[in-house]
Parts: structure tokens; sequence; C-alpha cells
């Protein structure tokens, strides 16, 4: 297959773009500059154009690993995030749309669409009723994904990301955690601790992808990708620490973030479906996570 990753020097399209690389003609864009790489195409960072990605090569699939990934980012710059998040969504499709039209569309939604949800497992029929404007923005992005799907007969799917974690990831509550733990004997995270999320280890998330392409039907879905694990945020962080340095303490300001859910678990069942099955655990995944942190991975 020849695939394009759109966002290839993140953290998810770098993951992404290594691990189907071993198989398939793989081609990223991104807004960084690479000097002699025929296959990667660089993007503008504002009024981007994907026209002329289209237009020059034609792709099996397109993987949009791009966008803004902060609800925090999201409340103080909502314009921003609308741009990167939807627009840029848009775009992408349109270009595929008079290009490339046998291209299929993966687009990387988010669980923020559920919000709070009011019933454990969350099912992807469940009620969507975002808490930021990320949130919002990542489901507006769906129904545009559904809109070509259903008016141009564009092949789109939505991945709707739990709690990714992993190696490379330098931002969010891992990466903020073990700084604070090079600095202090004792850490402070908001919250209460009981607070949940589904984790999803890295490698887990690019079979999860490679099922998809398999198996989804491209009919502008969504499809929860998760481990269908429920963890304690005080859980995942005491693992964490522990494997950085047993003698650290942890405290919850018993502050919730604007934006931030109180629970998740994913129902993965039409996931499985698909033959996905979750092989590393939170610990496994994490002790890999703090092993690149230390710069032993």
């Amino acid at each position: 297959m020849k695939i394009l990753i759109i966002g290839s020097e993140g953290f998810i399209g770098g993951h992404t773009k290594k691990y189907f690389s071993e198989f398939n003609e793989v081609w990223g864009a991104d807004i960084h500059k690479k000097d002699n790489d025929p296959f990667y195409f660089q993007i503008e960072i504002s009024d981007s154009s994907f026209d002329t990605i289209f237009e020059n090569v034609k792709f099996d699939v397109c993987i949009n690993a791009s966008g803004n990934g902060s609800v925090p980012i999201s409340l103080n710059k909502p314009v921003f995030d609308f741009e990167l998040n939807v627009t840029n969504t848009i775009k992408i499709l349109d270009a595929i749309r008079i290009y490339n039209p046998e291209c299929k569309y993966i687009n990387m939604s988010s669980a923020a669409v559920y919000g709070n949800p009011s019933v454990l497992p969350i099912r992807e029929f469940s009620d969507l009723k975002p808490l930021s404007p990320y949130g919002w923005h990542k489901l507006y992005a769906e129904q545009v994904c559904k809109e070509y799907y259903y008016l141009y007969n564009i092949q789109t799917i939505n991945l709707r990301l739990f709690s990714v974690y992993g190696e490379n990831l330098r931002k969010q509550l891992f990466w903020d955690l073990y700084h604070k733990c090079l600095h202090a004997s004792e850490v402070e995270l908001f919250g209460s601790g009981k607070e949940t999320r589904d984790f999803i280890y890295i490698n887990d998330l690019m079979r999860a992808i490679d099922c998809v392409i398999k198996e989804g039907l491209f009919n502008g879905e969504a499809v929860n990708i998760a481990s269908g694990i429920e963890t304690e945020i005080k859980k995942a962080a005491t693992v964490f620490i522990n494997e950085i340095d047993q003698n650290i303490n942890i405290k919850f300001n018993m502050i919730v973030k604007p934006g931030d859910p109180l629970n998740w678990r994913a129902d993965i069942s039409l996931l499985e479906s698909f033959g996905f099955k979750n092989e590393i655990s939170i610990e496994n995944g994490l002790k890999n996570t703090v092993e690149w942190l230390k710069g032993k991975k």
C-alpha cells in the first residue's frame, strides 16, 4: 500500500510512519522542513493547502495525525483549535475528493467527544457531550468525515482515541510527572486521584490502526480505540513514579481542570471485531515509557 501520514513528525504520526514503513510505501507531511527526503511534503503552519500532495501522488490510505491535541490550548485559543482540527480536515478531504477519490481517510478523533459519560463502558452510540472546544471540534471533524462519505462517497473512518501514552510523547500526564519527579520528593497532581482513564499504549494503537485499515467499513463510522480497561489516575501515577523513585510521594489537590472528564472506560467490541487484542499492560507500557525518558530506550 501507499500510505500518507499527515502530522508524520508528531508523537502518533512518527510511530505510525515507523510501524507501517516496514511493509508499505509511506509518505510523510508536516510543518517541519526536511531536506533531501523525496517521500515528504512540507505544509504551511497557517492557511495550509493539501492540493499539491494529492495532485502529485495517489495514495491508498491517508492517516491524519495532525492538529491541536491540547484541551487547555483549545480553551484559550478556540479559533486556532478549530482551524487545525476542523478546517484542515475539510481541506484534506476536499483535496482527496478532487484528486484522489479512491484514497481511504483515517481521522484521528478523540474520546473527548463523549465528555462525562453517564454510563460505562462508553459505546460508540453513547451520548456526545463534549466539555471543551477541543472535544466539540473533534466532533465537528467527525461530521465532516460523514459528510464526505455520504455526499461524495469518500471512504472515511473516525478513530476515537482514548488516553494514548508511550515513548516520544512530550506532553500530558506522564511527561509532566516525570519532570516534577526530577526536582521534588513530593509531586502534586490535579483531581482526587480517583478519576479514571482508559489508557492505550502506543504500540497497541499501531496494531489497532492496522486492524482498522484491513477490516474497517470506512462508511463514516466511529470506532473506539482503547484498551477497554479502566485505570485510576492514582494507580497509573503510582506505577509510573515507582519506576523512577519509590521514595517520591503523590499529593492530589482536589481541583478538577476545566475540560477534563471524570471517568472513562471504552467498550472496544467493534475494534475487537476487526481482530484487535490489547497486548501491553499499563505496568509494562509505563516501564517502557520511563526507560525512554531516562534515555535507556
